[in-house]
């Protein structure tokens, strides 16, 4: 299944309970959510167990929901969520479970000194696999990483690891130094799946804004068909297109007589089959937006696009002043060459 229809599925089940989360969910408390879902898996019992699953499989999915359900919360979310931040939550609700780094340690393959010297010489094991030896070194490598990070993040009575020195009842050792560094790494993650939801509310009151700007402009370019048409055929003019060919542009365009296709919502212009001679170059009024590259163009060799952006700033901010503008450098540089 491709990726996107995975994630419009997701987001069927994740949106309505974002909805419901924002609407039961004061606003004043949300921006604390990130914080006290890093701290879940620190804050469980070291006993924590969800039915016959194993400590690890339960506090992994325990502290997955709570960063899930913090996410969810926040403004702006509409079912979106960060899978990396997800992720990670599961995984330090993992390896923090008492005895996972025990765990991860059992499944560490035990080689003698003859397999270790062959293997460290050549490669090679001794039933002859080639490169053998070096994956399962690999191997037994990254699983002794991710059992020291059990041992640094377990909550095992006793065991020092900063979920001990973090969870209620756990290692008093009062505020210093290893006090510190446990904080630091919930704090780290709240603060980090903090900014990321700030992100997202920023991106998506951008996305909104814009949207109404476009809309505004839109109805505003829409209303007024005979400041279309005046600026259209100055354009042209300026570019030195024959009558017949403004008028049927006009027309093309449904401005010939003072109509106005409307195209609010977006779209490919249907221009009856035809198409827009520009082959001496000239500014293109139609498609449904800057950058959105729905107007099929055909260019050739050594030709130059000038963009939205350079025309309206060569108008000093008015898109048909810079049309205009351009037709008249084009037509002194082509009468140069």
């Amino acid at each position: 299944m491709p990726l996107r229809k995975i994630k419009r599925a997701v987001k069927k089940v994740t949106k309505p309970i974002a909805k419901v989360l924002d609407k039961i969910i004061p606003n004043e408390i949300k921006p604390f959510l990130p914080y006290a879902a890093a701290f879940t898996p620190f804050m469980l019992p070291a006993s924590f167990g969800i039915g016959s699953l194993s400590p690890m499989v339960s506090r992994a999915l325990a502290a997955g929901a709570a960063n899930l359900g913090s996410q969810l919360a926040q403004e702006g979310s509409e079912g979106d969520f960060s899978a990396t931040s997800l992720a990670l939550a599961s995984g330090i609700g993992a390896l923090s479970a008492p005895g996972a780094g025990d765990t991860l340690r059992g499944g560490i393959a035990k080689t003698t000194g003859r397999e270790a010297g062959i293997m460290a010489q050549s490669g090679v094991t001794p039933a002859g696999g080639i490169g053998e030896g070096f994956l399962q070194g690999a191997e037994n490598i990254g699983r002794e990483a991710l059992a020291g990070s059990a041992d640094f993040l377990s909550v095992k009575p006793g065991s020092g690891g900063i979920g001990d020195i973090l969870r209620p009842g756990g290692t008093k050792v009062g505020f210093n130094m290893p006090t510190a560094k446990a904080l630091s790494v919930p704090f780290t993650q709240g603060t980090t799946d903090l900014a990321m939801a700030t992100a997202r509310k920023a991106l998506k009151d951008y996305e909104d804004e814009l949207a109404a700007y476009e809309a505004e402009t839109g109805e505003a370019q829409f209303a007024s068909d005979e400041a279309r048409r005046t600026a259209i055929r100055a354009a042209m003019t300026a570019g030195q297109h024959s009558e017949d060919v403004i008028s049927e542009t006009l027309a093309l365009l449904g401005l010939k007589d003072g109509g106005v296709v409307k195209m609010k919502d977006g779209g490919i212009m249907d221009l009856g089959g035809k198409e827009m001679d520009l082959r001496g170059g000239g500014f293109v009024p139609i498609g449904k937006k800057e950058r959105a590259d729905d107007v099929p163009a055909r260019l050739s060799k050594n030709e130059f696009v000038m963009t939205a952006d350079a025309v309206r700033a060569a108008g000093g901010g008015n898109i048909n002043e810079g049309a205009k503008r351009m037709y008249e450098t084009m037509n002194r540089l082509e009468a140069r060459a």
